[in-house]
């Protein structure tokens, strides 16, 4: 007798969970559906965005054709983008690339692919042009770096290494591995 009791108690909690299951399982049907995609909530055309230093100088300024902005992320695409980092002394470093990703925060700009890099000539300074891929800029420290193989010449000098760290606000390029230097005069 205990048993049949316990057996239909077992079958009326299945029954009452049954609906309460399938009622909810209505009400979320009913509930429109949240969605977090990663869709672009804006875009702007022909862009110059200039970032200024605390000390009210300017830092970097970037130009841009078009910038997507991302709203779940934060991030921003840029097209073409041009990129100089202005130094104390000196004529700004230029940074060239096809595409830009910025951080929410403006803290680090991601060039994929091929990047080329110029510092026009001044005082005893000679021209550099710098030529590598995949570089990531950390804004910051101001401090531009990559793993990946890079070409540079600075006047009569050629050189080739793996990797680099490129310091924008001073315009020093360190390379740090197999690197390979000629002297053309």
């Amino acid at each position: 007798m205990l048993r049949l009791f316990v057996v239909f108690a077992l079958i009326g909690v299945t029954v009452g969970l049954t609906g309460w299951l399938h009622d909810l399982h209505q009400e979320l049907q009913r509930a429109p559906a949240m969605r977090y995609s990663n869709a672009p909530d804006y875009t702007f055309n022909d862009v110059v965005l200039t970032v200024m230093g605390v000390d009210g100088a300017r830092s970097y300024r970037i130009e841009a054709p078009r910038i997507t902005h991302f709203a779940v992320s934060g991030n921003a695409a840029l097209v073409v983008p041009r990129i100089w980092f202005f130094q104390g002394k000196g004529p700004p470093l230029e940074l060239h690339a096809r595409r830009a990703w910025v951080t929410a925060a403006g803290k680090r700009i991601w060039l994929p692919g091929k990047v080329d890099i110029v510092r026009p000539s001044y005082a005893n300074h000679a021209r550099l042009t710098v030529k590598t891929r995949n570089v990531t800029v950390f804004t910051n420290t101001e401090i531009a770096s990559t793993n990946a193989p890079v070409a540079a010449v600075n006047g009569y000098q050629r050189l080739k290494s793996m990797g680099m760290r490129l310091n924008l606000a001073a315009g020093t390029l360190n390379l740090p591995s197999r690197v390979r230097s000629t002297y053309v005069p």
